[in-house]
């Protein structure tokens, strides 16, 4: 193991849930960058895990409703041939 992954493992098991889980996801963060600058492949390109939970504290108590789209509007063809 290398000298960061010993000094992470070692602050890990003396901080509270919390905290210990807000180091998880810097680190998590920070691979990611690295990743992308570098080109990393697709799992790079994917959404981090709590990606969605984070947006929806974002939004606090704001419903995620989409509200009705009303009807298409209707056009006459243009006269287009395939």
């Amino acid at each position: 193991m290398c000298k960061i992954a010993e000094q992470s493992d070692a602050k890990l098991k003396t901080l509270d849930a919390q905290s210990a889980s807000q180091l998880e996801q810097l680190v998590r963060d920070a691979i990611h960058r690295v990743d992308s600058q570098n080109g990393g492949g697709a799992e790079s390109n994917r959404l981090p895990a709590d990606f969605f939970t984070r947006i929806s504290r974002e939004f606090g108590g704001e419903p995620f409703e989409r509200p009705a789209q009303g009807e298409n509007e209707k056009r006459e063809a243009a006269g287009l041939c395939c």
